[in-house]
């Protein structure tokens, strides 16, 4: 019997990243709760490469490896996540010295009005909770299902320093958290489906020699797919206000393309992700960021429970 839900949700959760600003390798994970009956649980595993990779708008200024293991329970027209991320990649060196009486960290911390770094590679947690709600589609179509979403993600953060008077080693324990919440959105207009997704984070490190804190406030807009032979291909434009960066107003437009192809015999996904990604900050005026990933996610376990005839 679950083998048809498997092959559903395979389906589905090929999508772009749609809201709140989640990495560029994590798929979507949205099944439509008319798709099943009971309860559905599934484990998935997703692993890859990054070039360029940027976490909330922050640039990490590397390549990296990164996997994923999302667990994902779907119940009536809730659903509730929990996922754990490696990233793999190098810590950024960081001496220190103490002028004055405070210490001065090398590489220095961005200028207030500058984007900010991102953390280092690491491991991050992450819980969510969705609620599904259906909405009137077109004439003679059935509702359209949106999902509503919060997020809350932490990450312990270390850092080494070294200081520049005698090289002796110290260490720095901080932190990371983020909440979030994102909306889907539909509308039609001159006969056309719209989709898309709005989003708001909260964002704040703390206990590093990197402190700040930013707010994101966007809009993602969901273009249909379209299939070139066996291969998917979507896109996404994402446009956003950031806080604490010196430039208010509209300063992240983020369009992201997808190629995706699914192995029948494997159950394996494959996609390519190019996600050119635009910034400006107070200090350095619009910049450009170019993301690249490589990925593939599987299905691990899916198992179908509680269903009624």
């Amino acid at each position: 019997m679950w083998r048809p839900i498997a092959l559903t949700f395979v389906l589905l959760i090929c999508s772009i990243a749609s809201a709140q600003p989640r990495p560029i390798f994590e798929p979507d994970d949205a099944v439509d709760p008319r798709q099943y009956n009971g309860r559905l649980f599934v484990s998935r595993l997703a692993g890859g490469v990054v070039s360029g990779n940027t976490d909330h708008y922050r640039p990490l200024d590397q390549n990296a490896g990164v996997a994923e293991l999302a667990n994902s329970l779907y119940w009536g027209h809730f659903q509730f996540d929990y996922k754990h991320t490696e990233m793999f990649g190098k810590d950024r060196p960081v001496d220190v010295c103490e002028c004055n009486g405070r210490p001065i960290y090398f590489p220095t911390p961005p200028a207030r009005d500058a984007i900010p770094f991102a953390p280092p590679p690491g491991r991050k947690e992450t819980v969510q909770f969705g609620w599904y709600h259906a909405v009137g589609g077109g004439p003679a179509e059935p509702p359209v299902m949106l999902r509503y979403r919060l997020t809350a993600s932490w990450r312990r953060i270390d850092t080494e320093l070294t200081s520049a008077a005698t090289g002796a080693a110290s260490h720095l324990s901080g932190r990371e958290r983020s909440f979030g919440l994102d909306a889907d959105t539909y509308f039609r207009l001159r006969g056309r489906d719209v989709w898309g997704s709005l989003f708001y984070a909260r964002t704040t490190v703390t206990g590093t020699p990197y402190e700040r804190g930013q707010n994101e406030f966007g809009y993602t807009n969901r273009f249909p797919g379209r299939a070139l032979g066996p291969v998917l291909v979507r896109a996404t434009l994402t446009v956003a206000g950031v806080s604490g960066r010196g430039a208010a107003g509209l300063n992240v437009i983020n369009p992201a393309f997808e190629a995706f192809w699914h192995h029948a015999g494997t159950d394996i996904n494959l996609h390519v992700v190019w996600s050119p990604l635009a910034m400006r900050s107070g200090a350095d005026g619009w910049q450009t960021h170019s993301q690249i990933a490589l990925f593939a996610d599987r299905a691990l376990f899916v198992k179908l429970f509680g269903a009624t005839r």
